[in-house]
């Protein structure tokens, strides 16, 4: 059954006065609770009069102009960082979800619109909405209906950049990454003491009811030991990972030699065969293709725990890698010769922590050393049980 709502299609160009009256029947700041009440908001955020009102994307500042020096490498466009203060892997886990919702059914009226602030600075800065609002101007908008506050200091400015990223439909909800990157950068600031009561009303004061106890735990803990997300690991996305590749010496047929690299990420494991084969046909197909090379990146990682969670992924991808493979030549051929050409190479390395045993400027190959007979997991366990011994 199609769930019908107010939206602006691609195609209107801009919002009208008339847009804006239906997003407050929709989201009426008089009533809908949490983001519109001075008891609710961080200290130092004030509600605009009017809160909710139409803005010129370019009156919008899109970078923050906070010190977010540390945040690792991310994709850029236009000169714009695509994140921000909340976004500790550049975009959001659903971004992409986000603006095929766009195209799909227009821009819906009935959420909860972007933030933007009026900032220390005097500026006006977005706050939350990134991905909607470069959606609708790559789409030829220039205005953009907004919620409208007033902050007075940058922590504050931080802690609401993390609070309002998760009312949208589809969302991307802030992850423990988000948070302890906040909480770090926080104390690096002085905003906030390595103290682990302080660090846990803050968490709670950012995510009230994201995460279990047990997750909190994790969080404040990781805070405490100044592990920082940011410092310790590298989100990749597709893109990101082949320049990553081409940067560190793997290039495509080098010296006529034909071989040819895909990324792929774990998260693909039911689909890799078939997307192997269909780049093979579609994009190589006028090519000698003597070998081409799986290469696995890992994406967002458990911040909690990033060493467990890398290694995890990429087992997990090659058990099933070689599973389904199995079932496919029992299931649907008969006495089939093996093609090699095709081949699981290696994986990305993507968490600093553990540079000593995996070199972050060379893949992680799985047909020699260690790896060519175990997994990660097994290896890590073999090496912890022997500086026990």
């Amino acid at each position: 059954m199609a769930v019908i709502v107010h939206s602006v299609p691609l195609s209107a160009k801009k919002f009208t006065e008339e847009d804006l009256e239906v997003s407050i029947k929709y989201i009426n700041p008089e009533v809908y609770p949490g983001l519109y009440s001075t008891d609710v908001l961080p200290a130092g955020v004030r509600p605009g009069n009017p809160v909710r009102r139409l803005m010129n994307i370019a009156d919008i500042q899109l970078n923050i102009p906070d010190n977010f020096d540390d945040l690792p490498e991310q994709e850029v466009i236009d000169g714009i960082l695509q994140g921000g203060g909340a976004r500790v892997n550049g975009r959001g886990l659903n971004a992409d979800d986000v603006c095929a919702a766009i195209e799909s059914h227009g821009y819906k009226l009935s959420h909860i619109p972007p933030s933007v602030a009026r900032g220390p600075d005097g500026k006006d800065t977005l706050v939350n909405g990134r991905t909607r609002l470069l959606k609708m101007r790559d789409a030829g908008f220039r205005n953009l209906i907004v919620d409208y506050y007033e902050i007075d200091n940058w922590d504050a400015f931080g802690k609401m950049i993390v609070m309002t990223n998760g009312v949208e439909d589809p969302y991307s909800p802030h992850t423990k990454g988000d948070i302890i990157y906040h909480c770090n950068h926080a104390i690096k600031k002085g905003r906030l003491k390595r103290d682990p009561s302080d660090i846990l009303v803050r968490v709670k004061e950012l995510a009230p009811s994201s995460f279990k106890p047990a997750t909190i735990n994790k969080i404040v803990n990781a805070v405490m030991n100044g592990d920082s997300y940011t410092s310790t690991c590298r989100a990749f996305t597709e893109k990101t990972a082949s320049k990553w590749l081409r940067d560190h010496g793997y290039h495509d047929n080098e010296k006529g030699n034909g071989i040819y690299y895909k990324v792929i990420s774990t998260e693909f494991f039911k689909k890799a065969h078939a997307m192997s084969a269909i780049y093979m046909d579609d994009d190589l197909k006028l090519f000698d293709v003597k070998e081409l090379r799986i290469v696995l990146h890992t994406g967002t990682l458990d911040a909690a725990d990033p060493e467990v969670s890398w290694m995890g992924k990429i087992d997990s991808f090659r058990y099933r890698w070689n599973s389904i493979l199995d079932s496919i030549g029992k299931h649907f051929f008969v006495n089939a010769k093996s093609n090699s050409t095709i081949r699981l190479f290696g994986a990305i390395p993507a968490v600093y922590s553990l540079s000593e045993t995996y070199n972050m400027d060379y893949l992680v190959m799985f047909h020699v050393g260690a790896l060519k007979d175990h997994t990660l997991y097994e290896i890590a366990s073999e090496e912890t049980l022997s500086e026990v011994i």
